[in-house]
């Protein structure tokens, strides 16, 4: 019992640093527009909830003409921001991504970091094809929000 209770006091006061005013690491890429011209769907995939945090909605790897990568959440998209801030990655499956970053760096890819639920976009930095799943990430907390499988 006491070990139950001190495990959710722990987790509590992880969530808990999500509502500081803790910036998150220098991301690649922002919040983006995408050229003007055809995006075409690469896959998708649907927000999942984690640990508790509300999280929905849809999210599509896009291609533009001249072949770079986008994430786009679409507007049915929607999380809780405890910071106001939250890092997406793209990940080889929707661990934890500290478990994840263990295993090596390459089992993760940092896109980007969102401040709304909504519709956004942000461009991927480097390849996707290993990567199957967008993973919602505080960071302060080293807590997974939500992940979606990408299909």
């Amino acid at each position: 019992m006491t070990t139950r209770i001190l495990g959710l006091l722990l987790l509590g006061l992880s969530l808990g640093a999500c509502q500081q005013e803790t910036p998150e690491p220098a991301a690649s890429t922002t919040t983006t527009t995408p050229p003007a011209g055809t995006l075409t769907v690469v896959r998708k995939g649907i927000v999942q909830p984690q640990g508790g945090v509300p999280s929905s909605g849809t999210v599509d790897l896009v291609r533009d003409a001249a072949g770079k990568e986008f994430l786009r959440f679409n507007a049915d998209f929607m999380t809780d921001f405890h910071t106001g801030s939250l890092t997406i990655y793209l990940a080889k499956s929707a661990e934890l991504i500290r478990v994840q970053r263990g295993r090596g760096a390459d089992n993760v890819l940092s896109v980007g970091v969102i401040t709304q639920s909504g519709a956004q976009v942000l461009a991927v930095p480097a390849a996707s094809a290993v990567f199957s799943h967008v993973v919602l990430h505080c960071e302060p907390a080293q807590y997974n929000f939500g992940a979606a499988a990408l299909q």
